[in-house]
């Protein structure tokens, strides 16, 4: 996990001011602005994201967020569990080396598209998904459903289509086709569509404001589709 990975083509293109600028990401961080942004919805998501989250539970978190998401998870998990951190981007490592100094919490430049060996309980993908285009995303959600244990979590907060009354639907479509081009897809299909080994898992969706954003999470089964068919067919011939 020592490897040093630059910052991928599509980050430097579409989102480099917002991670690789101190100013304009510490405008972003704080959690006031996290609360307009999200229409007065983040913390109710937060807390969602929590209560999926047992408290000895070793936790994946793929990309630093804005406001006080990955505090919270952390306070959730400090005594009894662990909370590992993968970025690209120096500038938000570093920013969040200085601002959780005192937690114990590992923060590790590792892109996700790249397998890794960790087994974990839960694995959370925060606003992640929009910002990547398929064949990434694809990679980082298979990568992160290989990487659960038996029962493991993992929990992908992200856009949704918002409803047909919902006044915020065609501004924030708008502002996807100018500024977020892979962030329509969310819109198309749901978010289990988009990896390659869904059907080892369970899909719990949970929709916030009107479908704007959702809360999608993916439970290992503790037996695979394979395991239920070898046992429904020993049972048949019973």
């Amino acid at each position: 996990m020592s490897v040093m990975n630059e910052l991928p083509p599509y980050m430097r293109i579409l989102m480099n001011r917002v991670y690789s600028h101190r100013l304009f990401s510490g405008f972003l961080d704080d959690s006031r602005i996290v609360a307009l942004t999200s229409l007065g919805v983040s913390e109710r998501i937060i807390n969602d994201v929590l209560r999926d989250i047992t408290k000895n539970a070793h936790v994946l978190q793929i990309g630093l967020t804005f406001g006080n998401e990955i505090s919270a998870v952390y306070e959730r998990v400090k005594k009894h569990g662990k909370l590992d951190i993968f970025d690209v981007s120096e500038v938000q490592i570093e920013m969040a080396k200085d601002r959780y100094l005192d937690e114990d919490i590992c923060i590790m430049n590792y892109d996700a598209a790249l397998p890794w060996d960790e087994k974990y309980d839960v694995v959370i993908c925060y606003n992640l998904l929009h910002e990547l285009p398929l064949k990434t995303r694809r990679k980082v959600m298979d990568n992160v459903l290989s990487s659960l244990t038996n029962g493991g979590k993992a929990i992908f907060v992200d856009y949704a289509e918002p409803e047909l009354w919902n006044p915020a639907k065609w501004p924030l479509f708008l502002f996807n086709r100018l500024y977020r081009p892979f962030a329509e897809s969310m819109w198309k299909k749901p978010i289990e569509s988009f990896c390659s080994i869904k059907d080892d898992f369970r899909w719990h969706h949970t929709y916030y404001r009107g479908h704007m954003y959702q809360k999608t999470v993916a439970v290992r089964r503790i037996l695979s589709s394979e395991d239920v068919v070898k046992l429904t067919k020993l049972f048949r011939n019973k």
